[in-house]
């Protein structure tokens, strides 16, 4: 699991984190750095890498922000973390599961299509407003790393999904094309949550999605 800092000040009580989906890098949140926060961002998924509570005992408040297997990685590396509040965005603790996930024959057909063109992630191209993950200053990440990455994830979340953390709140995207809404829904009101919202897949092309979580 790769760890990047976006934001490291000395001088702040507290901290962002953001697990990231497959084949994203911290592009797809650069924009989201609020004042006074420190900001880390989570991604790269080929180990499960828990983050350990005494790494981040000086932060006063630790918010947790996971968008598609994210929300799993985050079942599995933030269990030991004194969370202030977590949010999911458009996925759920059973991301390769046929009633409260992705149907494997989608994760299975873009790892084929990774492997076949070399290609970047299917799901982050394109030109409709708002619907892809944005370019920015970080760099894309190999078709190699990307297809590694999947086969890892696919394969742990099938043989090793459970629920740890205490969700505070799940956004349902209504237009996700790779996690089905119904899905979604069917996981996270089963749970007591589940908030929709008008958007695709990547939940984070408007700020304030997590800023009004940031309370």
């Amino acid at each position: 699991m790769q760890q990047t800092w976006l934001v490291q000040d000395e001088g702040n009580q507290d901290l962002i984190i953001y697990m990231l989906g497959w084949a994203a890098s911290p592009n797809a949140i650069c924009h989201i750095t609020p004042a006074g926060y420190d900001v880390l961002a989570c991604y790269n998924y080929t180990a499960v890498v828990p983050l350990r509570a005494e790494a981040f005992s000086r932060y006063r408040r630790i918010y947790l922000f996971a968008w598609s297997f994210g929300v799993w990685m985050a079942e599995q590396c933030c269990r030991e973390l004194p969370l202030h509040r977590a949010v999911a965005y458009n996925g759920t603790p059973y991301p390769v599961d046929r009633d409260r996930g992705m149907r494997l024959r989608v994760v299975l057909r873009s790892m084929r299509a990774l492997a076949k063109t070399g290609g970047s992630n299917p799901f982050s191209e394109g030109a409709e407003e708002g619907r892809y993950m944005p370019s920015g200053p970080y760099p894309d990440r190999s078709a190699a790393e990307k297809v590694d990455e999947l086969m890892f994830l696919s394969a742990r979340a099938e043989e090793h999904s459970a629920e740890h953390l205490q969700w505070d709140k799940a956004y349902i995207a209504d237009k996700d094309e790779i996690f089905p809404p119904d899905n979604m829904r069917k996981h996270w009101h089963s749970v007591g949550l589940g908030t929709e919202f008008d958007s695709y897949h990547y939940p984070f092309a408007k700020a304030e999605i997590v800023l009004q979580e940031l309370v």
